[in-house]
């Protein structure tokens, strides 16, 4: 019985929305909004606040970026000034550290337990700092562009242990990749630079994103293959696949990997392909409409545009496609199916499918 309920809710369409809250908009339209604890976090080059599920501030930091990236991960947040020098660590309570490299800012990441991780540049190397939530600098790695190459991405395990990088490198007239692996527990101790495994087969790929899609495998995405890796403490190569298509765009979720690719097999210009951490391929779903922002939803597929919300479940089947009255800037998951924070035009909304 409980299989059959939770099979007939997987398939549950919907057609229309309610809206449970909706705060005015008090902000500009360079406002960005970003998924955080219960609720969400506003930032700007002017500060960040944070507002629970019903739209209520909690707390609001004032400061001065040119350029703010954010990250978060559960209950912590990150904002980084990328191509500055200043990062700001959030907690739910507000601001607990912040941070001036002096080196530029090119890629920030944070842990479960709030460590980040920066990638900072300099004009012949490249370091990758470790901080405490209070700004305190624990690890640096350090590496040349000459040698090791330029950081294209880097992630985090949850534990803050582990740490992936792709390094894209010239070899002969050649741009290659090298995907690192450090290790920042005492298995990493006496290696150096904490390094514990390195994969340089992509030949003329470039593999531009790496993830943590849980806490000992890693998800390596290049311009036609993707890569699963193990790392419990060395890392291994678990399985690889060839793309053929042209990857339009790349989402992680936990446990699964989506892949927009560029359809040249039909009548729709796009198909969405979602796998899990095996690389087996759950679903397909081709499409034409231009969404500008895709993310999981738990066993979902969240896509959106400035005037539609579509919902798109792991067997490839549409379960959802509103129009919104009002022009829509962002949809931010809220981790369970038809619950999300719509913001729009005029409004932050906490809206219920049905």
């Amino acid at each position: 019985l409980v299989l059959a309920a939770l099979f007939l809710l997987d398939g549950r369409t919907y057609s229309q929305y309610t809206v449970l809250h909706s705060v005015n908009r008090d902000d500009t339209e360079s406002a960005k909004y970003e998924a955080f604890a219960d609720g969400y976090i506003r930032y700007s080059n002017d500060g960040a606040a944070y507002y629970n599920a019903k739209g209520i501030a909690e707390w609001n930091q004032t400061f001065s970026m040119q350029n703010p990236h954010i990250k978060v991960c559960g209950e912590w947040a990150a904002v980084g000034d990328v191509n500055g020098s200043t990062i700001y660590m959030f907690g739910v309570q507000g601001m607990v550290g912040s941070v001036d490299t002096s080196l530029s800012i090119s890629q920030i990441e944070v842990a479960k337990q709030g460590i980040i991780a920066a990638v900072l540049e300099d004009t012949t190397a490249n370091y990758i700092n470790l901080y405490k939530t209070d700004g305190t600098k624990i690890y640096t790695v350090k590496t040349s562009l000459a040698g090791d190459g330029y950081p294209l991405d880097i992630s985090i395990s949850p534990d803050a242990a582990k740490l992936v990088a792709s390094y894209l490198y010239v070899s002969g007239e050649t741009m290659k990749t090298n995907v690192v692996f450090y290790n920042f527990s005492e298995v990493g101790q006496n290696e150096t630079e904490r390094v514990v495994g390195g994969f340089n087969h992509y030949d003329s790929t470039i593999v531009a994103d790496v993830n943590f899609i849980d806490e000992n495998t890693v998800a390596a995405v290049g311009e036609d293959v993707v890569s699963i890796y193990s790392i419990k403490e060395y890392p291994k190569l678990v399985k690889e696949i060839n793309i053929d298509n042209e990857i339009d765009r790349v989402l992680f979720g936990d446990k699964y990997i989506g892949l927009v690719l560029k359809n040249s097999e039909s009548g729709d210009i796009y198909k969405l392909c979602v796998y899990n951490s095996d690389l087996n391929r759950v679903c397909e779903y081709p499409f034409s409409t231009q969404y500008d922002k895709m993310s999981f939803d738990g066993n979902s597929v969240v896509m959106s545009n400035s005037s539609v919300i579509s919902l798109i479940n792991l067997k490839g089947k549409k379960l959802a496609d509103i129009t919104m009255t009002l022009p829509i800037q962002n949809v931010i998951v809220l981790g369970h199916r038809g619950n999300y924070i719509c913001v729009n035009s005029k409004y932050v909304q906490n809206i219920r499918l049905k």
